[in-house]
């Protein structure tokens, strides 16, 4: 199969490495398992431009490696083009890497995608943003921009950053006042975190949220209505101890479209990772099967999906 692969040079795993070397690797890789591929690797300022590059060219997927908020942004220029998406994890977190079923190792990774097949998973848009995991709003955004400037002001390295802005944004607690609209009709809320996930997240142990299916149809909706610093604080041990949905505090709806009302002009909110800015109000809506991805094989993959298709050199 013809590939056209792109690595995010400024992806965490890739810091430290000669970019020939990295470039070499991917493509001796996917070589040695049969395919054609082409690959190159691009600065995040020029990350976009590349992968449009890559979709002009022959490939029938391209790969990209980097972040979730690289992910994303090849998902966006993707969507509608009929290629498939391949994801190299580089980045932090990997969330949607994980869901596909990934290992989180770049040789892996590639041996994984290398037998794999391509068949459509949903996406999910805000203000015709698309989205592959979550959009976050309240405290989560601030945390992210509050790390961010620790780490260019201060170099402090992502996490220390990250727990750092975790008691500060904690601290003062802000709360938003929000009006959720749906098909049922219209609910107030003040709430310190709302967040929209692709697809409903399983209840289970750990602090990373799962998917297990990508293709629900259905856009998993969290509302925390936690008062205070303490609630807050219990909601992380659900979450630990894997029992989040019994978490009185917090309303889960699934939905395939909301809208989030606000007095504020603007919203800060989290894509992915990446925190924009953006215009209220905030209009959400699933997209099923809005995006093709190259993933590993699972075990009866076909039956359960007529439309995957087992790809080949």
């Amino acid at each position: 199969m013809r590939l056209s692969v792109v690595l995010n040079s400024g992806a965490g795993s890739l810091l430290g490495r000669s970019p020939d070397e990295a470039v070499a690797e991917v493509e001796h890789a996917f070589q040695a398992a049969g395919h054609h591929v082409q690959c190159a690797m691009a600065p995040g300022h020029d990350i976009a431009a590349a992968i449009r590059r890559a979709v002009e060219s022959d490939a029938e997927v391209v790969v990209v490696g980097g972040g979730d908020g690289t992910i994303a942004t090849a998902a966006h220029i993707l969507a509608g083009t009929g290629k498939a998406l391949g994801v190299l994890p580089l980045g932090t977190m990997n969330l949607l890497a994980r869901d596909l079923g990934l290992p989180l190792e770049l040789k892996g990774a590639i041996e994984a995608l290398a037998d794999g097949v391509v068949e459509p998973m949903d996406m999910a848009e805000v203000n015709g943003r698309p989205f592959l995991n979550n959009s976050v709003l309240g405290l989560y955004p601030r945390m992210v921009q509050v790390r961010e400037h620790h780490r260019g002001m201060q170099g402090i390295s992502k996490w220390p950053a990250m727990t750092l802005a975790f008691l500060k944004t904690l601290v003062d607690y802000p709360k938003l006042e929000v009006v959720l609209e749906t098909e049922e009709g219209t609910k107030r809320l003040l709430t310190p975190m709302l967040a929209v996930a692709n697809n409903a997240y399983d209840e289970g142990m750990g602090p990373i949220p799962a998917r297990s299916s990508l293709n629900q149809g259905v856009l998993g909706i969290y509302v925390g209505k936690h008062q205070n610093r303490l609630q807050f604080l219990r909601l992380f041990g659900r979450i630990l101890a894997g029992r989040w949905g019994a978490d009185p505090q917090l309303d889960v709806y699934r939905l395939r479209e909301v809208t989030v009302h606000s007095r504020r002009r603007t919203l800060r909110v989290a894509n992915d990772g990446e925190v924009h800015w953006m215009l209220t109000p905030l209009r959400y809506r699933i997209v099923p099967g809005g995006l093709m991805v190259w993933r590993p094989r699972r075990e009866e993959s076909e039956s359960e999906d007529p439309a995957a298709m087992r790809t080949s050199a």
